[in-house]
């Protein structure tokens, strides 16, 4: 017989912990509601205090939880996106940003396939707002002449563009593919403003038109449900090579 057949014993303190994240995940702790006392906990599950604020910092760590001081512990609104883009510096590294492109290829193409096959009824009128408010960033980045307000209006152009990518993968209706592409959010945004920051100064070309108008042919290309051109014009976006 081979491996390490034991069964591992648990605490009281992870069957507290995991009983609370359990409180949390079918609803009956709510986000934003204040828990029982360290007390009352103990008096509910039978332990001492001490097993109970371990688990307490447990959850807290994971951000499952906030203990406020004075106050008590909450349950916290988890956002998804806020977590990841706090400890992406303990994950992105030079390798992630050399992968980052490829991945966009697969996770974004795949995605804006599945949203144009399977939605004859799509809300494009997020895309749109988006596609509206990067041509009107763009037009103003390039009357700028402070450097400051320059490069607000750059930041600008990115968050614009990151919510454009973002909406078009959920309306995959595709869960893990949203999952994955929050997980790569920040390197992906940092892939966009390493792209963007090339393409304003490439002075060949015209940047103010160019870009715009591979941000609406996608959205284009979405509207009238034309695969090869949505497809051509995301790989123009993320700047993919086109056929």
């Amino acid at each position: 017989m081979t491996g390490n057949l034991r069964i591992k014993k648990q605490s009281a303190a992870d069957l507290v912990c995991q009983k609370m994240k359990e409180m949390v995940a079918d609803g009956s702790w709510r986000p934003d509601q204040k828990i029982p006392s360290e007390a009352d906990l103990a008096e509910t599950f039978g332990v001492n205090r001490l097993t109970v604020r371990i688990a307490l910092q447990r959850l807290n760590a994971l951000g499952v939880l906030e203990t406020r001081v004075g106050e008590g512990t909450y349950v916290r609104s988890f956002d998804f996106d806020k977590h990841l883009s706090e400890i992406a510096d303990f994950y992105v590294n030079d390798k992630v940003m050399d992968d980052t492109l490829e991945f966009r290829g697969v996770v974004e193409l795949a995605a804006a396939e599945i949203a144009l096959k399977r939605g004859k009824n799509h809300d494009l009128e997020p895309l749109r707002a988006c596609c509206q408010a990067f041509e009107e960033e763009v037009r103003r980045f390039y009357t700028l002449s402070d450097p400051k307000q320059k490069q607000q209006a750059f930041v600008k152009t990115i968050d614009i563009g990151l919510a454009f990518h973002t909406e078009l993968v959920k309306l995959s209706g595709n869960a893990l593919l949203s999952y994955a592409f929050s997980i790569a959010k920040d390197p992906i945004r940092r892939h966009m403003t390493r792209n963007a920051a090339f393409r304003v100064n490439d002075a060949k070309s015209d940047q103010s038109k160019v870009w715009v108008k591979a941000y609406w042919d996608v959205y284009d290309a979405l509207k009238e449900r034309d695969l090869p051109q949505l497809l051509d014009g995301l790989k123009r976006v993320i700047n993919l090579p086109t056929v």
